[in-house]
């Protein structure tokens, strides 16, 4: 997963990155009545800033492209997201083919969810690995006119001249 950053202040070895942030729509025809585009609203887009290591030797201004592994992402979404569901479920159902009472039931789901939860912790690192899953300056983007990704904005596109309609002339 990549983005365009632009460097925004320096420290020695460190790069200050910022990022814009983007709406998950609102190009849609169904924005007003659409949950992604009222949270949109209510969460203004604006900009994140990132200290990255700077091994590139980047300038104030300059564009860069940041990144995080594909595989690393999909890797920490599962542990995050499936492995406490998984332990929840798992309670329960181990609770379950006891014949405990349902209360019992109830408190192995939560008791696996914070197992679930525990391990989570565990295999990504917990504090000490967070530095695993920071982005990382990958390249400099070149300087083209019509790059308007880091601004989330559309490119300009080219009309043709309008002709004069003959019959409005009249």
């Amino acid at each position: 997963m990549e983005e365009t950053a632009i460097v925004v202040a320096q420290e020695p070895g460190i790069a200050w990155v910022e990022t814009r942030r983007r709406n998950a729509c609102g190009a849609c025809s169904q924005s007003a009545g659409c949950g992604s585009a009222l949270l949109s609203r209510l969460f203004a887009p604006g900009a994140n800033r990132l200290a990255l290591e700077d091994g590139l030797g980047v300038a104030i201004g300059e564009r860069v492209v940041i990144g995080i592994p594909d595989g690393l992402l999909v890797r920490a979404a599962l542990i995050a997201y499936l492995l406490p569901l998984l332990t929840l479920v798992m309670g329960a159902v181990l609770a379950d083919w006891w014949q405990l009472a349902e209360i019992e039931v109830a408190l192995a789901s939560i008791a696996g969810l914070g197992v679930g939860l525990w391990l989570t912790g565990h295999l990504t690192g917990g504090a000490r690995g967070r530095q695993r899953y920071r982005p990382i300056l990958l390249r400099r983007e070149p300087a083209t006119p019509t790059s308007h990704r880091a601004s989330g904005t559309a490119a300009p596109r080219a009309t043709p001249p309008q002709q004069p309609n003959p019959e409005v002339s009249r």
